[in-house]
């Protein structure tokens, strides 16, 4: 009788197991979300396998200020194939009630060329199922086919291409096709489905996505832009750093260890720029500060102090072109040796960025040759042959023989530029 009791009650609990597995499944079944479709590559695409597709649903209201993505699924193709069957599941208690949310397919061929979806589509929370049908995908443009205007939007960082009536907006990874259309005042782009709007207006824009304003995406100047690409170095342990606005890799202890920051955010401080990116773990975060900045090895001077933040890794060193510190605005010519310059007379030195300098030697003007490595190197002066008083010949003289000998360069404290020769004579300039 006991065993028969047993039999029962075992019989009953596995029914309600039974049944509760499939009430869970039936509920997981009413929570799941379903989006599918095909995507459709424009043009030639490589026959070879490797490429991969991500389709990825993000989070519009999100995407300016931090990580949108809510779900992304990326695979791998192992053979070439158009169009591209997909599907993403997603779960209702990820969505949010009265949030947007897109649907992004980014394809990448195995020789780096990348496509991207044209249209904006929007997925609505209560469906249970989204058939997108064919989505056509459109090619990127290289970002070497033309030269990038960069906004600031929010804590993103912008970058807008144009290339034979092509008109890209480029967000991190991703890539939205606009074409330009008729407007009233500035330039004015939206994608063709008119989604997606963005309308740059002097050194300011406005990016609008399905309803959602961005907020107000200021122009990154030029000034900021001719710092790049951008590269930076440190000793002990030694590290190299190479920045763009599409990438940064970064290379240390000697070259031994290495690390790719893809799509980085460029933040503007008044005193300089900070790098930085949330796609590696731990983040990676490159400080910039326009100062003057010594190696500590070498001793050569830079326009740029660099600190570099990597989980416990902290480095430091210097950045940017040595050659920018003389380049630019004329210098002004104080003092020739020791022996001041004679009251109301014009010395000046004006280097170019392609290795020319010239200006003002008292009486007549000159042109000679500069190279900067490990040290300045200045040619033979040749000056033209108009006569002054003796004084101003006697100066000019001065100033063309000691130009010929000089070896290095620094600066005072004050900001002056100081060109020595070998002896340790100096000429003294300021801007």
């Amino acid at each position: 009788m006991p065993r028969l009791s047993c039999l029962i009650l075992s019989f009953f609990l596995l029914l309600s197991l039974t049944a509760c597995d499939q009430s869970a499944s039936e509920t997981s079944t009413q929570q799941a979300l379903l989006i599918s479709g095909e995507a459709d590559i424009q043009g030639s695409v490589s026959g070879k396998s490797g490429s991969s597709l991500t389709v990825r649903l993000e989070n519009l209201s999100a995407l300016p200020s931090g990580n949108a993505i809510i779900v992304e699924k990326k695979s791998a193709m192992e053979k070439p194939q158009q169009p591209v069957p997909f599907k993403l599941r997603v779960y209702r208690d990820q969505l949010q009630v009265g949030t947007t949310y897109i649907l992004r397919i980014i394809y990448q061929a195995v020789d780096g060329r990348r496509w991207t979806n044209s249209r904006l589509y929007t997925i609505d929370r209560a469906s249970e199922q989204t058939e997108l049908g064919r989505i056509p995908l459109q090619p990127v443009i290289p970002a070497q086919a033309n030269k990038a205007q960069l906004f600031l939007c929010g804590e993103k960082t912008v970058k807008l291409i144009e290339h034979q009536q092509r008109v890209q907006l480029h967000v991190q990874d991703d890539v939205y096709h606009l074409q330009p259309v008729v407007s009233a005042s500035g330039a004015r782009y939206q994608s063709i489905d008119e989604k997606v709007l963005f309308w740059n207006k002097g050194i300011e824009a406005m990016l609008s996505m399905a309803d959602f304003d961005w907020p107000t995406c200021a122009r990154v100047s030029q000034d900021v832009l001719a710092l790049f690409p951008f590269r930076a170095h440190g000793n002990e342990p030694g590290w190299i750093l190479s920045a763009n606005v599409d990438e940064v890799v970064l290379d240390w202890n000697y070259g031994q260890q290495h690390l790719v920051m893809p799509y980085p955010e460029l933040d503007l401080t008044h005193s300089g720029f900070v790098l930085h990116s949330e796609a590696n773990v731990p983040l990676l975060k490159v400080n910039v500060l326009h100062s003057l900045c010594r190696d500590s090895m070498s001793g050569r001077p830079y326009p740029q102090h660099v600190e570099l933040h990597y989980g416990d890794l902290h480095l430091s060193g210097c950045g940017g072109d040595s050659y920018a510190l003389l380049t630019g605005k004329e210098w002004i010519v104080e003092d020739i040796g020791g022996q001041g310059l004679i009251d109301f007379t014009r010395v000046t030195m004006q280097f170019d960025s392609e290795g020319r300098l010239s200006g003002h030697a008292s009486c007549n003007q000159y042109t000679t040759a500069y190279e900067f490595s490990e040290q300045l190197d200045i040619a033979d002066p040749i000056a033209t042959r108009k006569s002054c008083a003796p004084a101003l010949m006697k100066q000019e003289q001065r100033f063309l023989n000691f130009l010929s000998e000089v070896q290095q360069l620094d600066f005072d404290p004050t900001g002056a530029l100081l060109l020595i020769t070998a002896n340790g004579r100096t000429i003294t300039a300021r801007r």
